[in-house]
């Protein structure tokens, strides 16, 4: 027996921890964690190692098939037969409807392959179409409409320099749990941990005692509330004078406005919308206010909700009034050894609004249109009507909102392919399935990640194992389609589709190459000497190297890109959505509880229910409840109950839990199965986002927090409340009509 040990690193989510890969006789047999890595020095999670399940499951979708009968009734073909089919098809289309009657949509998994994610974008720009869908609709749409609002661009993004702040405000994230998001640092819990060990402070803001929350200090919120809870805390920061006036006056424009506006939200006015006491908001926002450096981060839970884009304005606007930005300890433009946000730039990534959908006229974000509108752009006709779809490691079926709407809409098209590791919920409806590799079966770098690294850091990998059974890397799949169409290539540009046909194309090792050698911590050819190339890091530094441990800070005229490099404050769509969010009722009486999401530890989204490791079977989906509200709803530990929205309605199995804020419920994400993986929908579940029917406009981000349900006993509903009708239909008194059901 032949093993062998690889150093590689972890691509599931965004800490990229460095791990050590077991091989036997050319199958990886098991994952550590790599204390030697410079970058995470040994962290890890439990899904990471996990992953080697992922690689070796026996549902995993190893060889192309071709559906011969209803939705998940498929046989296996030949690559061959598969492509052909699929490029004549698109070929027809094009023909028949125009170039705009194909759709693109990009999922999670293949974000984190760097050929993937720029591979994806080339090939909808080599068939012609605007229409790219993605995930960030149901991520952090409404955080890039604030980053290209505020700032001018959207793809080099601020982070929080949390090693070197005295204060730190964080809403809507559990690191403790999702590592963070938009951020890229693995050592999370030693660096908030650090602030308070340097006598800092930090404030946890969210409407359930999460992780996170229990070690530093909670602040309980009402759901879908942060907008409310950030302008008192302006109110104070203004009020009492505790801003920065020289940074203000030097780097914006409307201050003024804000100064006016926030007179209005007093911490005792918004204490009947947020929960939170005056006193409390007072003294956070003087602790701010009176550190040397502080900063405010807020991640999914905020970007999610109803006021999205505002809530994620008004953070920065803590931030910038404070003169917390492009300063030690701040919310910082981080160093990058890669030119990622020029890149993205320029291959049109970084776009926000620049396409916008057909019917509801909803914006791109960050390149990707948002996964909510798929279901009336394939069903509504007329010029631009989606008729067919290549489909990359997605499943919105569970992950985006309207699932039952997007199934049947997925039924209608005349050609529907999809590249993946499973069969899921949404890839079933799919004429053809095609086996993707898994992180392990290939090479990556983290390209269009590397400016967003705490403590800046890079790293190549090259593949662990060959790629098992006739699983392709999704850019080979999609340049092949390209070919077969007559295109050259799945190239962004023409000029490369022309060289393409003649024999000479760029792959994704050549451009991963060119921009690490070009870029900050690149060798420039050989020009200079400390740099490096794809060929270095592997040879010298197969664990990555860490370039600098604190962030080099840059002037804050280059990371301002408007036109006047001022940031304007008063932006007429921040006014607007403020008197949107005035407008909106305090309670919704057919509707008392506010539903949030819940990010498990041994859960990632939808796509990892699979893995004995991390889904045992005792292992169950439960809605979390603050202990009064299940007593006065006559609930009790794993009974089942009906939790209904304006958007539909779901059974859940309840579990009482007092980490919960009364008037809010938690429900994890992702669940809800019914794919060809058996683990996984042998567990059962609910799909979360079956109840989400709202979409804020302003960024197309699907409202999947703070999300107003009923929540009922599923012995009340239904019969019982048919019974109830017949007896008030009788004439029997309320009260009685109550006792009698």
């Amino acid at each position: 027996m032949s093993t062998v040990e690889k150093s590689t690193y972890c691509r599931i989510c965004e800490p990229q921890c460095g791990l050590i890969a077991t091989v036997e006789d050319g199958r990886l047999v098991k994952l550590r964690a790599d204390k030697d890595d410079p970058h995470s020095k040994g962290f890890f999670c439990t899904k990471g190692v996990a992953m080697a399940e992922v690689v070796n499951d026996p549902d995993r979708l190893l060889t192309p098939m071709k559906r011969v009968g209803g939705p998940g009734k498929f046989e296996p073909c030949t690559w061959d037969e598969a492509l052909n089919d699929i490029a004549a098809r698109f070929n027809r289309l094009r023909q028949q409807h125009g170039k705009k009657s194909i759709a693109v949509h990009e999922g999670n998994p293949p974000y984190f392959s760097y050929a993937a994610a720029f591979w994806g974008k080339n090939f909808a720009s080599a068939l012609g179409t605007p229409w790219f869908y993605g995930i960030n609709s149901e991520d952090g749409a409404s955080r890039v409409a604030a980053f290209k609002m505020l700032y001018g661009h959207c793809a080099h993004m601020p982070i929080p320099d949390i090693p070197r702040t005295d204060v730190l405000l964080m809403l809507g994230a559990n690191p403790w749990v999702s590592k963070m998001s938009f951020v890229h640092d693995p050592r999370i819990r030693e660096h908030m941990t650090g602030v308070v060990e340097r006598g800092g402070r930090v404030f946890v803001v969210d409407p359930r005692e999460t992780q996170t929350a229990k070690v530093f200090e909670h602040v309980p919120i009402r759901a879908g509330q942060d907008a409310w809870f950030l302008l008192s805390l302006l109110h104070v920061i203004l009020g009492e004078g505790r801003y920065d006036e020289e940074f203000v006056a030097r780097w914006t424009t409307g201050f003024e406005v804000w100064r006016q506006i926030v007179k209005r939200f007093p911490p005792e006015v918004t204490e009947e919308r947020t929960g939170v006491a005056p006193e409390v908001v007072r003294e956070i926002a003087r602790t701010i206010g009176n550190a040397r450096r502080a900063v405010v981060y807020g991640r999914t839970g905020t970007c999610t909700q109803e006021f999205g884009t505002l809530t994620n304005v008004l953070q920065d606007f803590v931030n910038i009034v404070t003169g917390n930005f492009q300063r030690e300890g701040g919310w910082v433009w981080a160093w990058s050894p890669v030119e990622t946000a020029y890149l993205a730039e320029k291959l049109n990534f970084a776009s926000f609004g620049k396409v916008r959908t057909r019917i509801r006229n909803l914006p791109d974000s960050y390149g990707f249109l948002p996964s909510s509108a798929l279901p009336e752009e394939i069903l509504t006709p007329g010029e631009g009507q989606i008729r067919g779809m290549m489909m990359l490691g997605s499943n919105p079926v569970v992950t985006g909102p309207q699932g039952q709407q997007l199934r049947k809409a997925l039924e209608s098209l005349e050609i529907f392919a999809a590249i993946d590791l499973y069969m899921n919920e949404t890839n079933k409806y799919a004429h053809y399935l095609l086996p993707a590799t898994t992180m392990y079966e290939r090479e990556d770098a983290p390209i269009q990640f590397a400016n967003r690294y705490m403590r800046p850091s890079f790293r190549v990998t090259e593949k662990v194992i060959e790629p098992m059974g006739q699983a392709r890397e999704e850019w080979e799949v999609l340049d092949d389609v390209c070919k077969r169409m007559g295109l050259g290539g799945a190239h962004m540009f023409g000029i490369e589709r022309w060289f393409a046909k003649r024999g000479l194309e760029m792959k994704p090792r050549h451009m991963a190459d060119l921009l690490i050698r070009t870029g900050k911590g690149g060798d420039l050819f050989g020009l200079r000497r400390s740099g490096w190339s794809w060929k270095k890091y592997v040879e010298k530094a197969p664990r990555g190297v860490v370039f600098h441990e604190e962030q080099p800070i840059r002037s804050v005229k280059s990371v301002i890109r408007t036109k006047d490099r001022k940031i304007a404050m008063a932006d007429p769509r921040f006014v607007a959505e403020l008197e949107r969010l005035e407008a909106t009722p305090v309670e919704i009486a057919e509707y008392p509880l506010r539903m949030i999401g819940l990010r498990e530890m041994n859960s990632h989204n939808s796509w990892m229910h699979n893995s004995p490791r991390l889904m045992p079977d005792k292992r169950r989906h439960h809605l979390h409840l603050n202990p009064e509200d299940a007593a006065v709803l006559g609930l009790a530990e794993d009974d089942l109950a009906n939790l209904a929205s304006e958007g539909g309605e779901i059974e859940v199995q309840v579990t009482v839990n007092p980490e919960m804020i009364r008037g809010t419920v938690a429900l994890p994400h992702g669940w809800g199965h019914s794919g060809g993986w058996q683990r996984a929908n042998a567990a059962g579940g609910s799909t979360s986002n079956f109840l989400a029917s709202r979409v804020e406009q302003l960024s197309g981000i699907s409202v999947l927090n703070g999300i107003p349900v009923r929540l009922e006993p599923v012995a009340r509903s239904a019969d019982v409340v048919a019974a109830a009708e017949g007896l008030a239909a009788e004439g029997v008194a309320a009260d009685a009509v109550a006792q009698r059901t």
